[in-house]
């Protein structure tokens, strides 16, 4: 009996949604209308009845067809088809692709004076669209219409066509084609389609910056308050227009966005660093230039140790003491490598004061005939790994930690190893 209770009471509540929905869009003829008589106001109405419109629109809804890839994006006047695919079609692409939205917002293209038709059936009631529930058979909408079941089921099943593609699979000499070769000569010839769910899911999340929440971020950022959660920011994003002035004739989702489509930036990353100045006035760069530059990487690591040091060593511990070891070379060559984009021969300024080994490894194309002879001959390489090792442990020393010959000696080989990698002329 509860049960029933529910069902009626969803009924109710849907047949409440189609009729104010009919409702708002009977006012708005009629205001748009200058003078009706009282007959022609009467017929109009009755056109707005729930029956009546569905009877009347049930036959108009084969001019409209849902979709996810659509064609008249490419070219207004193309002719072709346009298609519906399923997450099913494609749940296992490794890249992205309509497939990867959870929940994606269908578009449809058509007749758009008969765009109506599909607003009525993404009509929602606890998550689950007009249309949605047409295709189950849901019991509460047959409930809540006002017609025999043999109409229901008419009704049923011409809405539902609306996710069928109207005739056979064809392009356009509108629509873009690419000739893809194979072999002997022959070729496969490609119609792609314009992604419009994909787009459209992607235009809703850009969106999401010019919400409240985000502004109220935002604010709290550059005046430096507090925040309970961040916010997203899309950079150098292309602004692509589809439709002109009337959008509604590529697609229904077109319309919804005014005819906007966002690009996001597909460009290989552009390493922009503050300018590097070279290490004068220090002898060597660990203690201090390059202490500061990996604070966060040696407290990780100093944290870990003290975590684990009343543990027995294993291969897991090993391992990942391995590993933050390894970003921090990572980070010193890093850095080196700044240093060695400066002009050659910044060693000759009178305010260095590095010692032989730190200069021969961070001045590489010094311009002097001896000194290069010099840098060719002297065992720099292992002394600057001897000096990393040194730093590395003294920087870790705490009361609770200590360190002696075997740690240092395995820093020591971590960082030859990616030196003979990077140099493998060098014989370390």
């Amino acid at each position: 009996m509860e049960q029933n209770t529910d069902v009626m009471a969803e009924a109710l509540a849907l047949k409440e949604i189609m009729e104010k929905f009919l409702y708002d869009r009977l006012e708005e003829k009629l205001k748009k209308a200058k003078e009706l008589d009282d007959e022609t106001e009467s017929a109009l109405r009755k056109e707005y009845e729930l029956e009546a419109w569905l009877d009347k629109k049930s036959l108009r809804v084969k001019e409209l067809t849902l979709v996810t890839h659509a064609i008249k994006y490419q070219n207004p006047d193309a002719r072709g088809t346009s298609l519906y695919a399923s997450r099913d079609d494609n749940h296992d692409a490794f890249f992205v692709s309509t497939a990867s939205i959870k929940s994606p917002v269908n578009d449809v293209v058509g007749n758009a004076a008969a765009l109506d038709i599909y607003k009525f059936l993404q009509l929602k009631h606890q998550e689950k669209t007009l249309l949605a529930r047409m295709l189950s058979n849901d019991v509460a909408l047959r409930l809540s219409l006002p017609a025999s079941e043999e109409k229901k089921d008419r009704w049923f099943l011409l809405f539902a066509a609306i996710k069928e593609m109207k005739g056979s699979a064809s392009s356009d000499t509108l629509a873009k084609q690419i000739y893809f070769p194979l072999p002997d000569g022959k070729y496969h010839l490609l119609a792609p389609l314009y992604p419009t769910a994909l787009v459209h899911e992607v235009y809703t999340q850009v969106q999401i910056r010019y919400d409240d929440d985000t502004k109220t971020a935002r604010k709290a950022r550059r005046e430096g308050n507090y925040h309970p959660h961040g916010y997203r920011d899309y950079p150098n994003l292309a602004v692509q227009n589809f439709g002109g002035t009337k959008p509604q004739n590529i697609s229904q989702l077109n319309s919804e966005r005014r005819g906007l489509a966002y690009l996001l930036p597909s460009l290989p990353p552009s390493w922009n660093s503050s300018a590097v100045r070279p290490p004068l006035g220090e002898v060597t760069i660990f203690p201090k230039l390059f202490a500061g530059k990996t604070k966060r990487l040696i407290n990780e690591l100093k944290n870990f140790l003290i975590q684990v040091q009343d543990s027995e060593s294993n291969a897991e511990i090993r391992q990942r003491r391995a590993v933050l070891v390894s970003e921090i070379i990572d980070r010193l060559l890093q850095y080196s490598s700044e240093i060695q984009e400066l002009p050659p021969g910044w060693t000759t300024n009178p305010e260095c004061r590095l010692n032989q080994a730190q200069a021969f490894w961070l001045d590489p194309e010094r311009a002097d005939d001896d000194w290069q002879q010099q840098r060719e001959t002297t065992d720099w390489e292992s002394r600057i790994c001897h000096e990393f090792a040194n730093w590395l442990n003294a920087t870790l020393q705490t009361d609770h930690l200590r360190f002696g010959d075997a740690e240092r000696l395995e820093w020591k080989i971590l960082l030859q190893n990616e030196l003979a990698w990077l140099t493998p002329e060098i014989d370390l």
